[in-house]
């Protein structure tokens, strides 16, 4: 008669350990293998092709919509939009940089400037491409632009330099 117990009903600790850690590297090789093989895209948001939303929205719209003729190098659209009387145009660069378009019809520019720009404070005003936007700043790292015609209120609010936003501002056409 043998005194050894079988350990098949009634594991021991280290049986339990051992399994664990088997399943553990198992897991966390999968994952790797997952991570290396990714689709995952460079940039944390995703790209819109604004160029053929903007050509779409153009015709609807009732008023005459900005876009630029092409973005800064490295730059791209993460947001189009068009309601009955709003045009948002959203870029990125990376996860810090944004400039943010938006235009609205039959809003006063105090309201659009709560709406877009809430907390930001008058710093002057300059000239882009013959016209004389009004330049705020705030809050945060944020510098915004505002430029009313007619009915419509355009109101650009970026995080980068001063100089690259006044660049994307020059690069807007209407068609």
């Amino acid at each position: 008669m043998s005194t050894q117990r079988s350990s098949r009903g009634n594991p021991s600790m280290g049986d339990i350990v051992r399994s664990v850690v088997v399943i553990g590297v198992i897991i966390i090789g999968l994952y790797g293998i997952g991570k290396v093989f990714s689709d995952k895209p460079d940039s944390p948001t995703p790209a819109v092709d604004y160029a053929k939303l903007t050509d779409q929205a153009r015709p609807v719209a009732g008023f005459e919509l900005l876009a630029p003729s092409s973005l800064p190098r490295g730059w791209h659209a993460n947001a189009a939009t068009l309601n009955i009387d709003w045009w948002h145009l959203g870029i990125v660069r990376g996860d810090q940089d944004y400039i943010g378009l938006d235009q609205v019809k039959g809003t006063s520019v105090t309201r659009a400037i709560e709406r877009f720009a809430d907390g930001s404070r008058p710093d002057g005003k300059t000239d882009i491409g013959g016209e004389t936007w009004s330049v705020r700043k705030g809050p945060g790292d944020r510098t915004t632009y505002v430029l009313t015609k007619g009915e419509v209120t355009t109101v650009i609010v970026g995080t980068p330099s001063r100089a690259l936003i006044e660049d994307y501002i020059g690069s807007l056409a209407t068609s």
